[in-house]
């Protein structure tokens, strides 16, 4: 039962105000005037109403000595002026006397709530501190434990990273968490995904080329000096990008490859990828050398099906982050939301499930996210499962083969690429490897 506590000094006031109250289910406790609060732990209180003039001090002076309890105003000298003053100095909100009863109702019970979510809002973040300590990520599932230690003791070094898990997991944010908690924290972290560029591009996007006369475009490595540099999707990094990447991790002074010895670069690599990065060692199309390079830290993101609870956490999360994002008011999420977000698979992770959220966030006209609105497919999820089930029999190329041949006639060459997790010129290249080419369709004519 809420706690509130009156401070009128007009005893017929404060006794009518107090029997409202009650029949409506509050507990109330009373006082004259500020001085008479002094005895009282007010932080037992959910709210306090206090009237604005008062015997003694005013009753403004409460809201210093009230910490986080919400302090509603009144006063019989309604004035835009004295509304202004009582909202500056702290006031959760402001009424005017005479009021309606119906109107004071309404008001002491959003306050209420409002105080209710902040409360919780702070024991979360507080839980979330203690549980998981890195900056923008939540989880307190044993794996990700393990990535926030190992975040916490790598970060402060120069050790190269490689970061694995399949797409959506939060790649980026471990590797921005790496930067911000290293001494490169003041210097550029700048991203690259090694999927979405050209072949012929990426060397000179890295290393940067030569223009016109005798002028040069630096390229990604000079301008992450002093600060870090992600690789996403480092698998798709063509061969001689590969060895030029290996010269520059070799170097003790770490210059860049075919630069002037005097442009000295300090830059840290953490590089990341969805693949089987030994398997694409077996297969020669990733070299072992750099492998082992990358590899000097290993860090693993499980997927969102197997974090558990993480998820509950990682929905609310997402949805206060989406309301502040489209300067929205607060959203909750229904029970059945919840036990729908909690029965899918989520085959595009944390990125998937942000993306779900965003589009409810949009689409909810009232307080509560309903399932209809997450407009989850628990079918495509079921189908997902048994294909995953299926292929953890199959080795990589059995995989490919299957997938393909099961979904070519119902997806394009885009989709499949994003189910797999690669570029559609990888899709490409393994369709010629291992001798699947897309067929062109006929054209059917009467």
């Amino acid at each position: 039962m809420p706690q509130i506590l009156i401070i009128e000094d007009e005893a017929v006031i404060r006794t009518a105000l107090r029997r409202l109250l009650e029949r409506h289910g509050f507990q109330i406790a009373e006082a004259g005037s500020v001085e008479e609060t002094e005895a009282l732990d007010l932080n037992g209180f959910d709210l306090i109403i206090s009237d604005l003039r008062l015997p003694g001090a005013a009753g403004t002076e409460i809201i210093q000595h009230a910490d986080e309890v919400p302090v509603l105003i009144m006063t019989s000298y309604a004035s835009v002026r004295s509304a202004v003053e009582a909202m500056k100095q702290g006031a959760a909100d402001y009424i005017a006397k005479p009021f309606d009863h119906d109107e004071l109702l309404l008001l002491v019970r959003r306050l209420l709530r409002q105080s209710q979510q902040q409360r919780q809002q702070a024991i979360l973040k507080s839980e979330m501190e203690k549980h998981y300590p890195v900056k923008g990520m939540v989880g307190s599932c044993d794996a990700m434990r393990d990535v926030c230690r190992r975040i916490e003791k790598v970060a402060p070094t120069d050790a190269t990273v490689l970061i694995l898990g399949e797409s959506g997991t939060g790649k980026e944010l471990v590797a921005r968490a790496l930067h911000e908690q290293s001494r490169r924290n003041q210097a550029p972290f700048i991203a690259f995904n090694c999927a979405a560029i050209p072949e012929h591009l990426i060397e000179s996007e890295l290393f940067g080329h030569l223009q016109g006369g005798n002028g040069s475009q630096p390229g990604l490595l000079k301008q992450a000096n002093g600060g870090t540099l992600f690789l996403d999707e480092v698998g798709e990094l063509p061969q001689t990008a590969q060895a030029r990447l290996l010269r520059l991790l070799q170097s003790s002074d770490n210059y860049a490859a075919g630069s002037d010895p005097t442009s000295r670069l300090d830059v840290r690599i953490v590089a990341a990828t969805h693949q089987d990065l030994r398997q694409l060692v077996q297969e020669q199309s990733f070299r072992s050398d750099l492998y082992f390079r990358l590899r000097v830290v290993e860090m693993v993101l499980p997927p969102l099906r197997e974090r558990g609870n993480d998820i509950q956490a990682l929905s609310r999360f997402l949805l206060d982050k989406t309301c502040k994002k489209l300067n929205k008011p607060r959203i909750n999420l229904s029970r059945d939301a919840l036990t729908s977000i909690k029965r899918y698979h989520w085959p595009g992770n944390v990125r998937e499930l942000a993306n779900a959220i965003e589009r409810a966030v949009i689409l909810c006209d009232g307080e509560t996210i309903t399932p209809d609105l997450l407009a989850i497919d628990h079918q495509v999820a079921t189908r997902r499962r048994k294909s995953d089930q299926r292929g953890e029999q199959l080795s990589l190329e059995q995989y490919f083969r299957q997938f393909v041949l099961e979904n070519q006639d119902q997806m394009t060459e885009t989709e499949m690429a994003r189910q797999l997790g690669i570029s559609r010129k990888a899709l490409w290249e393994r369709r010629q490897r291992f001798g699947i080419p897309r067929e062109k369709k006929k054209r059917i004519t009467d």
